[in-house]
């Protein structure tokens, strides 16, 4: 039993993150409604696995500082990009989410590093986060 929610959590988290970044790399945008219930859904399996509140703390961090930097740099940070990773806070234990968090955004900021640098783009090129996020959740997967 346990096993098989463990299997609808990752399976379900890897197609909302790869419908999510071809939404994000196509459209520039994440789609607030799915977004929604995948964060309502990840409630739901939360209370059902007996995760504690504590596990939603840090998660729930997150997501307000990058809702926060939206705000106070009007835009240039994602609002969607805030409510994504709430949404994923949601769903994912606390150990899973910081490490697809962190190896996500590592991954973008080399990646803007590399836009810089190489191809002489400026700060405000826009990139898509989500994309990075899937791919530190694979990594996470992996490791």
């Amino acid at each position: 039993e346990e096993r098989r929610k463990r299997e609808m959590e990752r399976y379900g988290t890897l197609l909302f993150l790869l419908f999510s970044s071809f939404l994000d790399i196509r459209k520039r945008e994440i789609s607030i409604p799915v977004t929604l219930l995948f964060g309502l859904a990840g409630v739901v399996y939360s209370v059902r696995s007996g995760r504690t509140m504590t596990d939603y703390l840090i998660p729930l961090g997150i997501g307000i500082l990058i809702l926060g930097g939206s705000v106070l740099t009007r835009g240039q940070v994602g609002m969607g990009d805030g409510w994504m990773l709430l949404a994923l806070g949601c769903m994912l234990r606390m150990e899973c989410y910081i490490q697809m968090a962190c190896i996500g955004m590592l991954l973008a900021a080399a990646y803007s590093g590399v836009l810089m640098l190489v191809f002489r783009k400026n700060r405000k090129t826009e990139i898509p986060l989500v994309p990075f996020l899937l791919l530190g959740y694979v990594g996470g997967m992996i490791i």
